[in-house]
């Protein structure tokens, strides 16, 4: 099965994905927050949401799973969830867990507190309460007969990795994403928010991947085969 995870899409289509989606055989694909931009002024940004989710699943057969981030307004959850073909609907992850295959994902979106006062900031506390309560969930209900991959989706990336480092170096990612990672070590972590930082990365054993802007034309594939073995790497579109 191959996973494809985007982020930061700020209202811009991206013909480049499309394109790739229908030429690669994709069964999912993950978006880890910013599907809108707050500050577009000429249209009402969830007006972008459902179009552009439509014409993924509808002409790219994908399933769409998302959360929102640090700029979507309130109320995105629920056009993520009125998206799609009433037979194939999105789902919006935000502090959800959800099987899909051999493969558990569990998200939580926004981000820690910026300078920019954007309309999905969380205090930093209240993030590590609900990824820790996610991780938690999984790890008590998880069937270890049951080989399975668990992916964390974040907006914010984890404090002080290669997926959270801004031009100038300083490191603004989330300590509350990263304290329950190193407490349950879930397979791979795809998060988002800072548009130059596409990398993949580890804390402990967990893979930690961030795409980056759509616009810069990367995302990050995930292919699990049927033992749950899986790799991750950095794809241009």
């Amino acid at each position: 099965m191959k996973i494809l995870a985007i982020s930061d899409i700020h209202g811009k289509k991206s013909e480049n994905l499309i394109n790739y989606l229908k030429n690669e055989d994709i069964s999912l694909v993950l978006i880890a927050g910013d599907i809108t931009d707050f500050s577009i002024t000429e249209f009402e940004p969830l007006s972008f949401v459902k179009p552009f989710i439509d014409e993924l699943v509808e002409e790219c057969d994908v399933d769409v799973f998302a959360i929102p981030g640090n700029c979507d307004p309130a109320g995105i959850c629920n056009v993520i969830k009125e998206s799609g073909p009433d037979e194939r609907p999105a789902f919006c992850l935000h502090d959800q867990l959800i099987s899909y295959e051999n493969v558990v994902i569990m998200g939580y979106g926004g981000s820690n507190p910026t300078p920019f006062n954007t309309p999905g900031e969380i205090d930093d506390d209240k993030i590590y309460l609900h990824v820790y309560e996610l991780l938690a969930e999984y790890d008590y209900i998880g069937n270890d007969a049951v080989p399975r991959v668990t992916i964390l989706l974040t907006h914010a990336p984890p404090y002080d990795t290669k997926a959270d480092t801004i031009e100038n170096g300083t490191h603004v990612g989330s300590q509350g994403v990263k304290k329950p990672i190193h407490e349950f070590q879930p397979d791979i972590n795809i998060c988002g928010h800072v548009h130059e930082a596409c990398s993949i990365d580890k804390v402990g054993k967990t893979t930690i991947a961030n795409p980056g802007m759509l616009e810069d034309n990367h995302a990050i594939l995930i292919e699990v085969d049927e033992d749950a073995k899986f790799n991750v790497e950095i794809v241009d579109l």
